[in-house]
């Protein structure tokens, strides 16, 4: 495997998020030619996002909890479809698009592809460095993308929102977008329970979504991925931490003792930038 500074020794690809120039690796920074210099930390990621900061909820107990549901298992067969369609695509180089703590940019890293991702939140991507990855990992914002036009074969969205113009500048022409949104039926024993103190219990309306989506891409394929999956007491608090269902949501006051086990069902629409 590459140092976690020889990785981003790649020429082309990222571009300054000052002067959108382009960078190239200089020693342990990523520099550009007017002089906007970038280091590398220790763990092998840069931070690109010009000081701005995530959002309040999506701190490093949110990850860190996140990362727990993940590991467990509960989105193996999300990640199994993603990787099929990808691979489908003939694509090469991927770009996770709001990554969290990293766990389908490291997956599809160990399948061979050559993955790029970032998130705004700077705790999420110290964690998807943990141990060392092949992925060039970046602190970024969604709404200016540090790499360069038509850089990328493919981009993955994992429930995360979406700059779909930003999108369409990094692909080459011909790539794809995954893009992985709640089913109908995501989490439908945790929403049943939690009904009373929601604002609104359903999820966005699915085919507004699709359409949103189908106005910047040509929609090739969609995908449903679904399962339940028992659910231990040991690992309902992390999912209860982890999903936005429950932002500002008091969870001590909800009926969870008989919550026994967990829907998770997502849509994968699959767009083709031409």
């Amino acid at each position: 495997m590459k140092t976690r500074y020889e990785k981003f020794g790649i020429k082309n690809t990222f571009r300054c998020p000052k002067c959108f120039a382009p960078l190239s690796l200089s020693g342990q920074s990523l520099v550009c030619e007017n002089g906007h210099c970038f280091d590398i930390a220790k763990k092998g990621y840069v931070n690109l996002a010009l000081g701005r900061g995530g959002s309040m909820h999506y701190d490093k107990a949110l990850f860190e909890s996140r990362g727990t549901v993940l590991k467990a298992g509960f989105y193996s067969h999300i990640l199994g479809a993603a990787h099929l369609l990808l691979a489908e695509t003939g694509a090469k180089r991927i770009l996770d698009a709001g990554c969290g703590e990293g766990y389908y940019a490291r997956a599809l890293a160990a399948e061979g592809f050559d993955v790029y991702a970032f998130d705004l939140a700077k705790d999420a991507v110290a964690l998807a460095s943990d141990g060392g990855t092949p992925v060039k990992l970046m602190v970024a914002d969604m709404t200016a993308i540090p790499l360069s036009d038509g850089s990328m074969d493919a981009i993955l969205d994992a429930f995360s929102p979406a700059h779909y113009g930003e999108y369409r500048r990094v692909l080459r022409e011909g790539g794809h977008t995954v893009k992985i949104i709640p089913g109908e039926n995501h989490l439908k024993e945790l929403r049943r329970a939690a009904k009373p103190l929601l604002r609104h219990s359903e999820y966005e309306n699915g085919a507004d979504v699709e359409a949103h989506f189908a106005s910047h891409f040509r929609l090739v394929k969609t995908v449903e991925a679904q399962e339940t999956f028992p659910l231990s007491k040991e690992v309902l608090p992390h999912l209860l931490r982890m999903t936005p269902l429950l932002f500002g949501v008091n969870t001590d006051a909800l009926p969870l003792d008989a919550l026994g086990e967990i829907t998770v069902a997502a849509k994968l629409l699959v767009g083709r930038k031409e």
